[in-house]
């Protein structure tokens, strides 16, 4: 236990101070991971990593083109 106390800890050090609180309740699983949140139906694959719907692909596929950056 003591191992991820510092692991975390040491995660939170890295983290700037505005995403502090953030990192905080992800770590404590309050909050969804990042693909969770952009592609919630995506569904783990040993050979391939996270896949995502055909839907989702082509939401954030829009989301990227109407993007303002």
């Amino acid at each position: 236990m003591k191992d991820k106390d510092s692991e975390k800890g040491a995660m939170l050090r890295r983290t700037a101070p505005s995403r502090q609180k953030q990192a905080k309740e992800y770590l404590k699983g309050q909050v969804p991971g990042v693909m969770a949140h952009y592609a919630p139906d995506a569904v783990p694959d040993p050979d391939e990593g996270w896949v995502e719907s055909d839907e989702t692909v082509h939401r954030l596929a829009h989301w990227r083109e109407e993007a303002i950056y």
